[in-house]
């Protein structure tokens, strides 16, 4: 069985799909790739759509975090990820959407880059920070009903996608906000996180 993800360091995408890898205790091989081979070889090789990751194994490619997430999960059964009832699959996958689609994307480099391009990247960064925080601010009643993790009683994927984009929303500047704090500390304690996200 050979894994192979092709990342980038920074790549908030890159990284909720090496935490899962993590996780299940996969072995696994990362290939960084550069900006210059987004916009050429792997674009045309890998990944159409020009983002990382990509993940290629058994001889299939697949994209976007949460496909592949999905597969490793059902690959790779042991130590779920995406929970163990029907509603709690559903619970994940809304926070898991919502974080991809509805906090990410607007706030993604390529994104911002097209819609203001006039835009120093000083403003550029307070603008992603204040829309992180903001969209985090108003998921968090849907956010730890049941326990110290983010869906139901158990760690999960939920916990990989909020944990990651409140990393990009402190690298952006945002200011520390307590309850998300307290999850990455709970994580932390866990021994969840990987050493590379600490």
């Amino acid at each position: 069985m050979t894994i192979t993800l092709y990342s980038a360091l920074g790549s908030n995408s890159s990284e909720r799909v090496e935490w899962v890898l993590s996780h299940k205790a996969l072995e696994w091989e990362r290939v960084e790739v550069s900006n210059e081979a987004l916009k050429t070889t792997y674009r045309n090789q890998i990944n159409p759509f020009g983002f990382v990751p990509a993940l290629v194994h058994e001889g299939h490619t697949l994209v976007e975090s949460m496909a592949i997430i999905e597969y490793l999960e059902e690959c790779f059964p042991e130590k779920p990820v995406l929970g163990s009832s029907s509603s709690e699959r559903a619970e994940i996958r809304a926070i898991c959407s919502h974080v991809g689609s509805t906090i990410h994307s607007p706030q993604n480099r390529t994104v911002l880059k097209f819609l203001r391009p006039d835009l120093a990247e000083a403003d550029k960064k307070q603008l992603r920070a204040g829309w992180i925080g903001g969209q985090l601010q108003a998921m968090t009643p849907l956010l730890w009903r049941k326990s110290a993790f983010c869906c139901g009683l158990s760690f999960s994927a939920a916990d990989v996608f909020v944990a990651t984009i409140y990393r990009k929303y402190l690298q952006h500047g945002g200011e520390p906000i307590d309850r998300f704090e307290s999850h990455r500390i709970h994580l932390a304690h866990k021994g969840l996180i990987p050493d590379f996200l600490l």
